[in-house]
Formats: structure tokens, C-alpha cells, sequence
């Protein structure tokens, strides 16, 4: 075999080498999208939304080099920068993970506490309309805050229903509601009951 032959072969088992590391990196791609999927499991992309929202925009940059590096001739592919955004995209993942479970239990404790005092305001409410007095002018805007105040009992209803499944936002959301008209209309009765009260 001649030295021209030798250097031939040992070229094309060099390109032969590389082109089989050329393929993308398969197990980082997969490690960073389950970090990505665990997080979000978690309930990242409700409770640490910026650092889920982070993860999942460094996932979509490592993807994006990594089809820019496939569209290269084998030779010229490089994953080394894809890689790199691979692993800042499971970390980043990993943090938002951990940064749920405390967003978790912060907001487990606000809806605990905003339905409690949405209970209080419904129950004050509720007491409010039943003794202010029937008059001929009131005794029509007082039906409407009982079917009012009947339609916050449900909402309320909703809302620990809401805490029972662990979705916080929406305890929160509706409780809130709840807080805020039972609130409203134990005004409206003090109101009245001033102006009666003035005449």
C-alpha cells in the first residue's frame, strides 16, 4: 500500500470520525426539554413565571443553533455553543422548579387567608341585609343584594374548591371577588341606614 494510499484512508476515517459526531446532541436535548417539562409540572409557569419563562426562552435559543448547526455541512457543524445553551436551559428549568414549590406555598397561604376574609365580609354582609329595615323604597334594592349576596356564596364555594385542588390563583381570584362585593354591599346598607337615619 502506497504512503499516498495510508494518507487517504487516514483522511477519510478522520471525516468519517467527525461526521459521526456531527449529529445533534440527542441526551442534552432530551435532559433540557424533561428540566423544562418538570418544571412547568411543578407549576412553574404559574408560581416563578419569570424563571420558567427564561428556561423555556434559552430551550428555544439552544434549538434554534441547533437547526442552524444542521443546516451546516457535516464538517463545519459545531454544537458546542448549543450545548452550552442546553445546560443554562436545564438550570434555569431547575431554579424555576424550586422557586414553585416557595411560590406554591406563598400562594397556598394568600388564598387561605383572603377566603377567611372573604368569609368575614360575606357573613357581615349577609348580617347587614337582614336587619336593615324594609322599607317601600328599599324593600326592592334589598332583594336584589340577597340574590347578590347568594351568588357570592357560590363564588365563595368556588374558591375552596379552588384552594381543595391546589389551584391558588383562582382561590385568590375568586375570593377576592367575594371579599370585595360582600364589602360593597355592607356599605351600600350603612349608607342607607345614615340616610334614613338623617331624614
Amino acid at each position: 500500500m502506497s504512503r499516498q494510499s495510508v494518507v487517504r484512508g487516514l483522511v477519510l476515517v478522520s471525516a468519517l470520525s467527525l461526521a459521526a459526531c456531527g449529529g445533534p446532541p440527542q441526551e442534552e436535548i432530551q435532559a433540557a426539554e424533561s428540566a423544562v417539562s418538570e418544571a412547568r409540572a411543578a407549576g412553574a409557569d404559574r408560581y416563578a413565571s419569570e424563571a420558567y419563562g427564561k428556561a423555556e426562552e434559552t430551550l428555544a435559543q439552544a434549538n434554534a443553533e441547533v437547526e442552524v448547526q444542521k443546516g451546516k455541512f457535516v464538517l463545519m457543524r459545531s454544537y458546542g455553543r448549543s450545548k452550552q445553551l442546553l445546560r443554562q436551559a436545564a438550570a434555569d428549568a431547575g431554579t424555576a422548579k424550586t422557586e414553585a414549590a416557595a411560590g406554591r406555598v406563598q400562594a397556598r397561604g394568600e388564598a387561605e387567608a383572603t377566603i377567611a376574609s372573604a368569609r368575614t365580609a360575606l357573613d357581615a354582609a349577609i348580617a347587614a341585609v337582614a336587619s336593615a329595615p324594609a322599607g317601600k323604597d328599599s324593600r326592592g334594592d334589598l332583594q336584589i343584594m340577597k340574590g347578590d349576596l347568594e351568588a357570592l356564596k357560590g363564588i365563595l364555594s368556588q374558591a375552596e374548591a379552588a384552594q381543595g385542588s391546589e389551584d391558588y390563583a383562582t382561590a385568590l381570584e375568586r375570593a377576592g371577588k367575594v371579599r370585595q362585593e360582600s364589602e360593597a354591599i355592607s356599605a351600600d346598607v350603612a349608607s342607607a341606614l345614615r340616610k334614613t337615619q338623617r331624614s
